[in-house]
């Protein structure tokens, strides 16, 4: 599935094209991928969260990288996003992944309707925060429910809701064609 010698001369072609980072978050990923982890590092951290990773996403760790570049802020590695959803998590992450993703479609309640508790982490549980998007919304991956694999943007800060995008590869790749469509 993965190319990861296309993956890395592409990002390497991006940063001779951006050598001064001006592309939305090369600032903080600066065009590379941290280091790939081996099968063993990644069941661990499947057992630690209680769920399996979604195939693409764990092919991706293996045989690309674990974190880094991508789409706006780059790709949180597994240890970043794990503490990250403890931090959102007051209960704490572990049974967090083990619920399943709430929804099959996109959720935004009217703002007169939405439940009190609208940004309380049960609305995405089942779900590995993946990226910053920034100002407070982020691209979640699912891990565990009907539309495991599938990323969803996270934008509940804003009132806009959880809205699906596309599985992890395609959103990958898609950022990967383009990584200059969003600049400061």
């Amino acid at each position: 599935m993965w190319n990861a010698d296309l993956i890395h001369r592409r990002l390497a072609e991006i940063q001779q094209q951006d050598p001064e980072h001006k592309i939305f978050g090369a600032k903080r990923h600066h065009h590379c991928l941290g280091p790939r982890l081996s099968t063993r590092d990644v069941t661990a951290f499947e057992r630690k969260i209680g769920v399996d990773l979604p195939k693409s996403f764990r092919a991706f760790l293996t045989e690309v990288g674990n974190g880094g570049a991508g789409p706006f802020y780059g790709l949180y590695n597994l240890e970043e996003a794990f503490r990250m959803d403890a931090m959102e998590i007051p209960e704490g992450p572990l049974h967090f992944y083990t619920t399943p993703f709430p929804h099959t479609a996109n959720w935004n309640p009217p703002l007169e309707a939405q439940p009190e508790d609208y940004e309380d982490g049960r609305w995405i549980t089942g779900s590995l925060v993946l990226a910053e998007f920034g100002c407070g919304a982020f691209h979640r991956l699912v891990v565990n429910g009907k539309v495991a694999g599938e990323v969803w943007f996270d934008d509940r800060c804003a009132d806009e809701g959880i809205t699906q995008e596309r599985d992890f590869f395609e959103w990958y790749m898609s950022w990967l064609d383009q990584p200059h469509r969003h600049r400061f």
